[in-house]
């Protein structure tokens, strides 16, 4: 193997729902982005993948199993306050593992999701470390309330900004997610290469077989004869998807013939549900609850629209889902969001005015054909930027940049 490189995620993998669901689907595509490049990967987690995971046969991935009681889960309250000290524990023992690897494995580079790279980044501090250390800020906890004091005596933010000081690069999708990292050093954004989030984008531009769809829709009792819109969680408080249903009752005014299927779990689905039933649009609702990688995939085949009313930059991994499924996105007019979607395609609503997006729908509802012909283009946009093999190959490039710097 011409690299060979050292990952420290404290999670990874499906399935992929609860607080950490972000940063396991992260990680879980930067392994799939390289695994069929000449890279060797060494991956130190806490979480086990089951045992019929394509990575697992791959020669050139090897993983490192940390106690699963120090991974990140439960480490979110109601409010989405992060947990910080399982990751500091985590980077601890990883950072070990790393040194007892290094007697026969000369590692090109480390490169870590966010705060897992703590104690690789104090190494750096104290120069005992000299491999290139490149830290991912991924946007699925840069999100949240880094402010937060309530719930551990160092703060994730903390840590995080103590690690992004120490390390050699940055690798993030969008430079507004680093401006959420509160008193972000001034010089953090020089290091930062720009590599876009990667998908199988061919397996979800892929037409599903028709009875796996019937299936679904009979699991379901979904009406496909409506126009289907979706929207999906984790329901958490960033997404804004409690406040988005409040515009539910102007669009079934509109258009009557329409349904929205609301997908997924999280800490505001029962506020959600009631909303919905004071508003009286039960019978325009279809909640499913959460549902696993395969039935998502034809959640966005049957559906017609997706609605995407997050205002705080992340992950949003649900959008190049949808591009890559041929779906209109109707999206708030912020970065990430409108970094992701392709130029001029006219589905996104300014943040500060949400009523729009009705509008948006309706326009996507009226002209069919505009909207066809755009999601096609929007499919080809997902494939040409955000397939793992693009990704991967970009990824690779800037790996090599820095091995030779």
């Amino acid at each position: 193997m011409d690299i060979s490189i050292f990952i420290p995620t404290i999670e990874i993998g499906p399935p992929f729902m609860g607080p950490m669901a972000g940063l396991r689907r992260y990680s879980y595509s930067l392994v799939q982005a390289l695994v069929n490049l000449n890279v060797d990967i060494h991956v130190v987690t806490t979480t086990e993948l089951p045992e019929d995971d394509e990575l697992l046969e791959r020669e050139n991935v090897h993983f490192y199993y940390l106690p699963p009681q120090i991974s990140a889960k439960g480490a979110y309250s109601t409010q989405t306050h992060f947990y910080a000290r399982n990751h500091r524990k985590f980077s601890k023992l990883a950072y070990e593992i790393y040194e007892e690897l290094s007697v026969d494995t000369k590692f090109s580079l480390i490169h870590s999701t966010e705060v897992s790279a703590y104690f690789f980044a104090k190494a750096k501090r104290k120069r005992r470390l000299s491999t290139p250390l490149i830290i991912s800020v991924h946007g699925a906890v840069t999100t949240g309330n880094l402010k937060s004091r309530l719930f551990v005596k160092r703060p994730y933010s903390r840590l995080l900004r103590k690690t992004v000081s120490q390390c050699d690069y940055i690798v993030t999708h969008s430079l507004s997610l680093l401006d959420k990292i509160k008193r972000m050093p001034k010089r953090a954004k020089e290091k930062v290469k720009i590599v876009q989030t990667s998908l199988n984008c061919k397996k979800y531009s892929q037409i599903p077989k028709i009875e796996d769809k019937e299936a679904f829709i009979d699991k379901y009792s979904i009406d496909t004869s409506k126009i289907n819109v979706l929207l999906q969680g984790p329901f958490v408080a960033r997404k804004q998807q409690l406040e988005v249903v409040d515009y539910f009752p102007d669009i079934i005014k509109q258009h009557s013939k329409i349904n929205f299927l609301v997908i997924g779990e999280g800490p505001l689905l029962q506020k959600l549900k009631e909303k919905i039933v004071n508003y009286n649009i039960d019978d325009y609702v279809c909640l499913t609850g959460y549902i696993n990688n395969d039935e998502l995939l034809l959640a966005y085949h049957i559906s017609d629209i997706l609605l995407y009313p997050g205002k705080e930059g992340s992950f949003a991994i649900s959008i190049i889902e949808a591009l890559a499924s041929g779906l209109p996105i109707v999206a708030a007019d912020k970065p990430p969001m409108n970094e992701m979607l392709p130029p001029k395609c006219g589905w996104l609503y300014p943040p500060d005015k949400e009523k729009i997006l009705v509008e948006k729908i309706m326009d996507i509802i009226n002209d069919k054909e505009k909207s066809q012909q755009t999601a096609f283009k929007s499919q080809q946009h997902a494939l040409k930027n955000y397939n793992h093999s693009i990704v991967g190959k970009k990824l690779l490039k800037v790996y090599n940049e820095i091995i030779k710097k």
